[in-house]
């Protein structure tokens, strides 16, 4: 190692072992890029450089991480945004092997940790938690959800307006309708709709998913050839749009997407062929306006 310092004379390629040092400036670290850091192989504990491909000032430490020698940054604190760091961040993704407590790391500072999520485990990498210790992820709630917990709940209601359908077949009903998008694959959507409407003989009802019959698969009747969640019989066998009910009919999808998807009612008034006056939200002597409704909840899934 050649010394070449001369009174407050420095040669810019000195290396030298200070005992002391007095600084009025500033220090001006190597700029060394990460590829220039990892041959430096195993420097002395307490080196800094600065590291040019990350753009951090860094210090090589006998305990870096759990133990194990390395580079650590310079100030620690991780990322941050906004004036003294006002907003912490992390990343969407863990690419090491870590280990959460104590033992591992040295210190009972480190018995407890949080990361705000959603985040992954990368492929090849696991996170270990030792006895007593606890790792919280916060946010991505709907990760933390168990099977069979709601996620989330759209709602829609019509306008107090009167509808007709005449169809034999089911129709939607215009003006109710909710988008959900799920937040997992498995997901299910309960659907639960109050439709208010009279009963012309024989009515049916059913869901649509983006304009497509769900429920399709579902046995026929008279009144429709398929799709019927719930039937009404008015009776007497007779045709009478006098009087007005409030027809619950639940069902439940799996959409197997995380795209939004479009629920709306469908409804129908027939018997063998011959269509029916069916009125929503009022009654034939238009006199008795309502609305109907419509619920979709997100059940997380297995």
């Amino acid at each position: 190692m050649s010394t070449k310092i001369n009174g407050n004379q420095i040669d810019a390629a000195t290396r030298a072992i200070i005992t002391a040092l007095t600084v009025t400036e500033q220090i001006n670290l190597p700029s060394l890029t990460q590829t220039a850091i990892n041959g430096l192989g195993t420097p002395a504990f307490g080196t800094l450089v600065y590291n040019a491909t990350e753009d951090m000032a860094q210090i090589y430490l006998q305990d870096a991480a759990q133990g194990v020698p390395g580079w650590d940054d310079v100030g620690g604190g991780g990322p941050s945004v906004g004036e003294d760091s006002i907003i912490r961040t992390n990343g969407p993704t863990i690419g090491e092997s870590l280990t959460i407590g104590p033992t591992a790391n040295g210190g009972v500072e480190f018995t407890n940790g949080f990361t705000a999520g959603p985040v992954e485990v990368a492929s090849g990498y696991t996170v270990t938690i030792e006895n007593g210790a606890s790792w919280f992820i916060l946010g991505g709630e709907e990760n933390d959800l168990k099977e069979g917990e709601v996620v989330q709940a759209k709602f829609a209601s019509t306008p107090p307006d009167r509808y007709m359908i005449r169809s034999n077949e089911l129709a939607q009903i215009p003006n109710l309708e909710v988008s959900i998008a799920p937040t997992h694959t498995n997901s299910k959507i309960v659907l639960i709709a109050m439709v208010t409407s009279t009963c012309q003989y024989v009515t049916s009802f059913g869901f649509f998913r983006d304009g497509n019959l769900i429920t399709s698969g579902l046995n026929g009747n008279s009144n429709v050839s398929s799709g019927s969640v719930t039937t009404q019989y008015e009776g007497s066998g007779y045709d009478n749009d006098s009087y007005i009910y409030s027809v619950p009919v639940h069902y439940h999808d799996t959409p197997g997407t995380t795209n939004a998807v479009t629920y709306t009612v469908g409804a129908s008034s027939s018997w063998e062929g011959s269509i029916r006056d069916l009125y929503i939200n009022d009654r034939g002597s238009n006199d008795m306006r309502g609305v109907s409704t419509l619920l979709a909840l997100e059940v997380r899934g297995n």
